[in-house]
């Protein structure tokens, strides 16, 4: 297995395991904490070592890889590939305006810290601190990403906070992918090798 198409299957299934848990969160008012703590993880992690290791494993994203392969295969999740295109071009605006995008990271260091000194990337006001940064940087770039779900579960102050932060995963992955060489060619040519890479990964781990 091509290292790149390994990475970039790998970053797509955190992009996905992240979109997920904002799915689950809106439309049934609670996500898998199981599932969202690699993607936090990775938010607030540095890439040391490799894609994997800053999940926390492969295993970790073993959710995220199988949505891929059922996305690639047969995409008919309508909601799964607006938010899809909608992160990876939202990633690319605000990768090109730099001092939003300093400010970001300024507030991720923040964020790292203070789930250092709780213990837990999910503890309250971790979350609660990612939602306030996603609302003061990433919703000021356009076009916004609208999550559909239920209203009384979307206006919840805790769903709402735990929404936005996984946005901020799904967009942390989102620029792994374009760092391993990801791009819109490459999700329209190149399926073929990120579907027998994320099943060669499901198998072998």
């Amino acid at each position: 297995m091509a290292s790149h198409d390994r990475d970039q299957a790998l970053a797509l299934a955190g992009v996905l395991q992240a979109l997920e848990q904002v799915r689950a969160i809106a439309t049934h008012g609670h996500g898998d904490r199981r599932r969202m703590l690699p993607c936090l993880n990775a938010l607030l992690g540095t890439l040391d070592d490799d894609i994997a290791s800053l999940f926390g494993g492969r295993e970790s994203l073993h959710p995220g890889l199988r949505l891929l392969v059922d996305h690639l295969s047969d995409p008919r999740e309508a909601t799964y590939t607006r938010y899809l295109v909608n992160i990876l071009h939202l990633e690319r605006r605000l990768n090109r305006d730099q001092a939003l995008f300093r400010r970001l990271v300024s507030g991720l260091r923040t964020a790292a810290e203070q789930a250092e000194y709780f213990g837990s990337p999910a503890h309250d006001n971790v979350i609660r601190n990612l939602g306030d940064l996603y609302t003061e940087t990433v919703s000021k770039v356009r076009p916004r990403i609208i999550v559909q779900g239920e209203r009384a579960y979307l206006e919840d102050e805790r769903n709402a906070a735990t929404i936005r932060a996984l946005l901020l995963c799904a967009l942390r992955a989102a620029a792994l992918w374009r760092q391993a060489g990801g791009g819109r060619m490459r999700l329209l040519l190149g399926r073929q090798q990120l579907l027998t890479s994320a099943r060669e990964q499901l198998a072998t781990t």
